[in-house]
């Protein structure tokens, strides 16, 4: 089973580097869950997976993924890595809304993953939050 999941998540990063969000929304049931942790934010339901993702996308167009580290056990799976982007949509964000930049940042992500028969059952997303802050709003205008 570990090896079926990790496959799984692989091919999930893979789905994201290609923005294949058909592909990326099959991997939510009824029964999914998405916490993004830097927001305390719960997705639930079909769209559960898929939502955060489409949300990103539009914050940045062109992100990447570069997993960095992947290790599968029993029904989770932890992913981590680096994300990529430029800052061309509005970002609602738990530090009020941030106009697009332009900017290109880099990101450190954690994600855990809990699957059952190939869905995603939970995903709880970590990510350096104050580092994007950073990089997104200019220096003087972010408490250090």
């Amino acid at each position: 089973m570990s090896l079926a999941n990790e496959l799984r998540i692989r091919q999930l990063y893979e789905a994201v580097n290609a923005k294949d969000l058909a592909a990326i929304e099959g991997y939510g049931a009824d029964f999914s869950e998405w916490l993004d942790v830097p927001f305390d934010m719960t997705s639930r339901g079909a769209r559960a997976i898929i939502d955060p993702w489409k949300s990103w996308f539009d914050i940045f167009p062109d992100a990447t993924c570069e997993v960095r580290s992947l290790v599968a056990l029993g029904d989770h799976v932890v992913a981590q890595g680096i994300g990529r982007g430029t800052h061309l949509g509005t970002f609602h964000s738990p530090a009020g809304v941030i106009e697009p930049t332009g900017a290109r940042m880099q990101v450190n992500f954690c994600d855990v993953y809990r699957l059952r028969d190939g869905k995603i059952e939970r995903a709880d997303s970590y990510f350096d939050f104050f580092g994007l802050l950073r990089q997104l709003v200019p220096t003087n205008a972010v408490a250090a």
